[in-house]
């Protein structure tokens, strides 16, 4: 909570990157894994699950820089 990522629009995402996507019908931001010839998504956060989509994965672009608040 509370940072800012800023998000470059990408026609074709690297496996690997931390992308903005349109999962099933939610935005999320996580990163891209492609295993087995299927795409999916995964937290950094081990607490959450990965996330393969049921129908639709669209991926918005891919995270170019985050600005975090420190207090």
């Amino acid at each position: 909570d509370g940072d800012t990522v800023v998000i470059e629009p990408t026609p074709s995402p690297r496996a690997g990157q931390i992308v903005a996507a349109l999962i099933d019908g939610e935005n999320t931001l996580k990163r891209l894994v492609f295993v087995h010839g299927k795409w999916f998504l995964k937290a950094e956060n081990a607490s959450y699950p990965e996330l393969h989509p049921r129908a639709d994965l669209t991926i918005q672009g891919a995270v170019r820089l985050v600005v975090r608040s420190v207090n």
